[in-house]
């Protein structure tokens, strides 16, 4: 049986997970014993400077521990494995062409903000 239809465009991601998990064992490799907090923070920061249209969200566990820290683009995104803070500027290169940025539009009304 063929299928002539055009394959259906990956998903665009919306939301970034950042595994912090750390094992109670400290002989034991973990995203959080590698460095992963920081990396959570630098593209957390990097996310909101950029204004790009997508979350960040610190997730337990992601099943890599022996190859953290781990990142990864949801939904249906790879991992990004082993990554290290000279990769951030890469991954927000790559997150901005995937999600775009925000419209100024989407801040909350000045009025709404308080005085």
């Amino acid at each position: 049986m063929r299928n002539d239809l055009p394959a259906a465009p990956a998903p665009i991601p919306q939301t970034v997970l950042v595994c912090i998990n750390r094992r109670f064992r400290s002989d034991q490799p973990s995203c959080a014993g590698r460095g992963s907090e920081l990396i959570a923070m630098e593209l957390e920061a990097g996310i909101l400077a950029r204004r790009l249209n997508v979350r960040l969200e610190r997730s337990v566990c992601m099943g890599q521990c022996s190859r953290g820290p781990t990142v990864r683009f949801s939904p249906a995104g790879r991992f990004n494995l082993e990554t290290a803070s000279a990769d951030i500027p890469a991954l927000l290169d790559e997150i901005e062409a995937l999600c775009g940025r925000l419209d100024d539009d989407d801040a909350p009304p000045l009025h709404l903000l308080g005085s």
